[in-house]
């Protein structure tokens, strides 16, 4: 058996092409404008859960504190 020294991976160019003014809208309409609007939503869903967390808990630790005062 003949030896080959090292195996190399050939190289591939996977670069991506420019995208066409077109295709930029067509990308920002049907993908970009539709999940941010779906996300501008839940961010705000859970900045209202984290305020109330916050409200939550700052009334525990009051709670806790007029059960130690006795």
């Amino acid at each position: 058996m003949k030896e080959r020294g090292y195996e190399q991976q050939l190289e591939f160019n996977f670069g991506p092409r420019d995208a066409t003014p077109e295709e930029v809208e067509q990308w920002w309409k049907e993908e970009l404008e539709p999940k941010g609007e779906i996300q501008l939503k839940f961010v705000a869903m859970m900045s209202v859960v984290q305020i109330l967390t916050l409200v939550f808990m700052m009334t525990a630790f009051y709670i806790i504190g007029l059960g130690l005062e006795k």
